[in-house]
């Protein structure tokens, strides 16, 4: 009869290795949770970026596209909670023209796409997942030349 002590001690670490792995996803931060609900989207005009606060102020320009668009009013602003920095899955993305770049490279009066879910760790706010800043035409023509 083979001994069967070598597999089933391979099995009992292999399920102490899940239970490990099953307890780190159940932990991760409420921003990897708000990862997981549906973004909504507006375009807006940026006003600030306060660094020490770690919150981004626009002003909404369009109705947001999402589950969330009831939420925000145009023409008015919006506070958003962002995570500068930290790993791509928790932290704010953003881009200006598709161009991985900083919340300080936005200046203000641009245009951007923002995507934000309520904040799940503060009832009432807002966190901002992704901000794409998009260049004017003149901007475009400035940056690149013209295209003929």
């Amino acid at each position: 009869m083979p001994n069967r002590m070598p597999r089933i001690s391979k099995i009992l670490a292999t399920l102490t290795l899940a239970s490990f792995a099953f307890a780190f996803v159940a932990s991760i931060s409420p921003v990897a949770e708000a990862k997981k609900s549906k973004s909504t989207q507006n375009e807006a005009e940026w006003i600030a970026y306060d660094a020490a606060a770690k919150t981004v102020t626009v002003k909404i320009m369009k109705k947001g596209k999402g589950p969330n668009s009831k939420l925000l009013k145009t023409k008015k602003e919006a506070t958003f909670n962002v995570i500068p920095e930290g790993s791509v899955l928790t932290r704010t993305t953003v881009t200006i023209n598709g161009i991985k770049s900083e919340l300080q490279d936005i200046t203000e009066g641009k245009t951007v796409l923002i995507y934000w879910v309520p904040d799940p760790n503060k009832d009432g706010e807002f966190f901002a997942r992704k901000i794409d800043a998009i260049l004017s035409e003149e901007e475009m023509d400035e940056k690149y030349g013209k295209g003929e």
